[in-house]
């Protein structure tokens, strides 16, 4: 019987590229391996296509080429509702840069796209605070949060065991009083 190996898993692991797409895009760069991961930069960049700063866009590229090896990404999709006439359109804009990018580019293995709602309720500031990637609750790096809630709820959805074991110990983190550990709500 032959089994089934991830190739990204292997021991040297692979790259997650984050991003919380937006006016200023949240960004973060995980190194994942089988039994650990680490942070290995991050970023918010302003969305300014005629400005002479750099792009999110840009800012992957420059990772993928900084960081040799397999790299993966991730990023928040984004759908414009009819609920508010005045909605900032920019994540729409970034997304689709980063879409033009992915088919030019063809940089990486596997793409990953998140709702919004997946990160932002499963990974509280205080599971970031857990897996320290709250940033020092610095105001300004609250794009990068977001960018971390992804990749921390991208994980647990994927049951990678350093981030399960840390972020949600088993009968830990109960904050509801009438659901019990081990109990369905």
């Amino acid at each position: 019987m032959k089994l089934h190996c991830n190739p990204y898993m292997l021991e040297e692991g692979y790259f997650l590229n984050c991003a919380d797409p937006g006016g200023a895009t949240g960004m973060s760069l995980f190194h994942v391996k089988p039994k650990s991961f680490q942070l290995v930069t991050y970023e918010t960049v302003k969305y300014d296509p005629h400005g002479s700063g750099s792009m999110p866009t840009s800012v992957l590229i420059e990772w993928k080429l900084t960081y040799p090896g397999v790299h993966h990404l991730l990023y928040e999709d984004f759908h414009a509702r009819n609920n508010d006439s005045a909605k900032d359109l920019t994540a729409l804009r970034v997304i689709g840069s980063i879409d033009q990018m992915i088919h030019e580019r063809k940089l990486y293995e596997e793409i990953f796209q998140q709702e919004p709602v997946a990160a932002k309720f499963m990974v509280t500031d205080d599971v970031l605070e857990k897996l320290d990637l709250h940033m020092g609750n610095q105001h300004s790096q609250r794009h990068v949060r977001d960018a971390n809630r992804h990749f921390v709820s991208h994980m647990s959805k994927l049951r990678y065991r350093p981030i399960c074991e840390a972020a949600y110990p088993r009968g830990g983190g109960v904050t509801n009083p009438r659901i019990r550990p081990g109990s369905r709500p």
